[in-house]
């Protein structure tokens, strides 16, 4: 292998994902290359770097920055957060907060209520009754119409 082939492998080395036959390839490269094994050496001094660095790095609360820009806009001062409901809330007229989950509650109660009225639950079949009717159909030769005769048959009848 050149040392084009071996780059990407030095690259997924770190992230433990290269086969046996990859890790032997680039190991046998990387024994014989100085410009491959500096390039591994300062690779993983980058990455260590990198990962030390990004877990000293502190994330603000993003709410409390937006606040802030938007009370920056409007010239006033940022207000403190209040606490936020679990539910979704909506506001009435007179600025109320209403809460959804006491208008959603009732309204998926309904729909469990008609959806268990309406659905059908498969139940028994109705027994198939015995009758049994006789046909007899045939053509007429003179007119070329079909003709068919039923006649129910008596049925069994039990006692």
């Amino acid at each position: 292998m050149n040392c084009h082939d071996i780059e990407p492998l030095l690259l997924a080395e770190r992230d433990g994902v290269l086969t046996p036959a990859q890790h032997a390839a680039l190991a046998a490269h990387v024994a014989t290359c100085p410009a491959c094994r500096q390039l591994r050496a300062v690779t993983g001094e980058a990455v260590t770097f990198l990962k030390t660095d990004a877990a000293n790095v502190t994330v603000p609360d993003a709410d409390k920055e937006w606040r802030t820009l938007r009370a920056r806009l409007r010239g006033e001062t940022a207000k403190p957060a209040r606490k936020r409901p679990l539910a979704p809330v909506i506001l009435r007229n007179g600025n109320r907060p209403r809460n959804l989950f006491w208008f959603g509650a009732p309204l998926a109660a309904a729909a469990a209520i008609t959806i268990a009225f309406f659905v059908t639950r498969p139940g028994a079949s109705p027994a198939p009754t015995e009758t049994t009717a006789t046909t007899i159909a045939y053509v007429d030769k003179d007119s070329g119409w079909l003709v068919v005769w039923a006649a129910q048959s008596a049925t069994k009848t039990k006692g």
